[in-house]
């Protein structure tokens, strides 16, 4: 009986100590503690431009920002910028046609971005020699979203100065001439290799856009095989925009012919 006795007396005190040594690791182990927070701008920004985009707006002085939402090419976009690495030495200085704009990630992050000679997200930038080829090609790309017919299309709006000449003869456009223009431009058909153009006979036609302000904007030289360049005028350099065909010379002709 005694030996009963001590033996359930030891028991309930083993489990007594295993219980209050339970609740002392529990205590310890949800104690209210010190948060740290770790600001490492390098690491958030490795993440982020491995995350996809969900959107991507571009912003130009004069052209309508562009709003990026379709998923392959924000997905191409995303390829393109995870291939270029941190820049971790000299990167060239910038050349006329730098875009900028906002990025905005899958997790919800934004920043806003400049593509050119190199790349800058946030105060990161991104460059390498052996990059340049995917930079041109990410410039390119995002070029090719802003720079569009209808967005180009947009100037000969009344309110802004349109100025046709032929080198001798110069007209000022009416409302009723631009809405004849801007027809004919958004009908038209976007040219990618308009390197084979460059360099040849002078244009036949130039066509001038100025803001209402009276700010140079847009310049289009109209060759006489009904190839187009457009010029932004008001940045710095004069950058080819795109390039595009349509049948804008008999209109010209017209118009000209009719002052």
């Amino acid at each position: 009986m005694d030996h009963t006795l001590r033996r359930r007396t030891f028991l309930g005190i083993y489990l007594t100590v295993m219980i209050l040594a339970s609740l002392f690791l529990l205590r310890q182990a949800f104690a209210p503690g010190e948060m740290v927070q770790i600001d490492d701008r390098e690491a958030v920004m490795r993440r982020r431009t491995t995350s996809p985009l969900s959107s991507l707006t571009v912003r130009d002085p004069c052209w309508p920002d562009r709003e990026i939402t379709d998923r392959e090419v924000l997905y191409l976009l995303s390829q393109r910028i995870a291939s270029i690495p941190r820049a971790s030495g000299p990167f060239p200085g910038e050349a006329p046609g730098k875009l900028g704009g906002e990025m905005t990630f899958a997790g919800g992050d934004r920043e806003p971005f400049t593509i050119g000679t190199f790349l800058t997200i946030g105060e990161v930038v991104y460059y390498s020699p052996e990059a340049e080829g995917e930079l041109a090609e990410l410039r390119a790309a995002i070029a090719g979203q802003l720079y569009t017919l209808p967005n180009l299309g947009s100037f000969f709006q009344p309110g802004r100065q349109v100025i046709l000449s032929n080198g001798e003869a110069a007209l000022e456009l009416t409302p009723e001439a631009m809405e004849l223009l801007r027809r004919a431009i958004e009908g038209g058909e976007p040219v990618e290799e308009f390197e084979e153009i460059l360099g040849g006979p002078a244009p036949r036609y130039t066509i001038q856009v100025r803001s209402p302000e009276g700010l140079d904007e847009v310049r289009l030289l109209v060759y006489g095989n009904e190839s187009i360049q457009v010029y932004n005028i008001y940045s710095s350099g004069q950058p080819l925009a795109l390039c595009f065909s349509a049948e804008v010379v008999p209109l010209c002709q017209g118009l000209l012919g009719g002052a």
